[in-house]
């Protein structure tokens, strides 16, 4: 993987980092995986109503709907840091001449986990006081079920740097089938994350999200593979 063979460290480095490797990336699998789970529940076995209504409307239903709120919400939390922590173990394994890409790589994700957990942090506090309290000025511009709200703005910016991220680490890896595969999905799914901001500035339409569809099943396939390359990494080392 990332031609780590390359990177002279010693028996108790490699066994190391390449320990930290296999868990953030299986931690990375396990939270997207939630995250799926979140999303079928969300909206297809209990369709939340985003036809928004007014912030009256919304709160009457919000403690009802809570825990949705939060299946969605706490798995992209954590898929945050879990995720940086990969792409940084990941630099530790890439050669010389390929670190700017996963320099580049940490750097978006570093954005894309300041941004996307304080959004996620507001939902989870600010915002359910403010409802659950009756004080509902200003809570339109962040209501998670206002489709048009400041919480979806920021989301699809956090993951627009994600994306970036994304689609620089996708190109270190290079070798054999699990490698190419990790390749092209982290790619593919970069790519049409970026595709995604474009639409949401110029207000066009393209249907039904099927980049986010993509994303959710083929992410943790990926991860699920750093995670396996990892843990091979570390058994030549023991």
């Amino acid at each position: 993987m990332i031609e780590s063979l390359n990177i002279k460290k010693t028996p108790k480095q490699l066994l190391i980092e390449a320990g930290i490797g296999t868990w953030s990336a299986v931690g990375v699998t396990i939270a997207s995986a939630m995250f799926l789970i979140a999303l079928v529940v969300t909206f297809v076995i209990f369709p939340l109503n985003f036809n928004w209504q007014g912030i009256e409307v919304y709160a009457q239903s919000y403690t009802q709907h809570y825990w949705q709120i939060l299946m969605f919400v706490v798995p992209c939390f954590l898929i945050a840091p879990l995720y940086l922590i990969l792409t940084v173990i990941i630099h530790r394994f890439t050669p010389e001449e390929k670190q700017i890409l996963s320099l580049l790589g940490i750097v978006f994700a570093v954005v894309y986990l300041a941004q996307i957990t304080a959004n996620y942090y507001l939902q989870m506090t600010a915002i359910s006081q403010s409802i659950s309290t009756g004080l509902l000025d200003g809570t339109t511009l962040f209501a998670f079920g206002n489709l048009n709200s400041v919480f979806w703005s920021m989301e699809v910016l956090g993951y627009t740097w994600m994306s970036l991220s994304m689609i620089f680490i996708g190109l270190l890896f290079s070798g054999g089938k699990i490698e190419t595969a990790v390749k092209w999905i982290f790619v593919v799914n970069g790519i049409l994350g970026v595709v995604a901001i474009i639409q949401a500035v110029t207000h066009l339409d393209f249907g039904f999200p099927f980049s986010l569809v993509l994303f959710a099943f083929t992410f943790p396939a990926s991860t699920a593979m750093i995670a396996l390359l990892f843990n091979r990494l570390k058994k030549t080392t023991i």
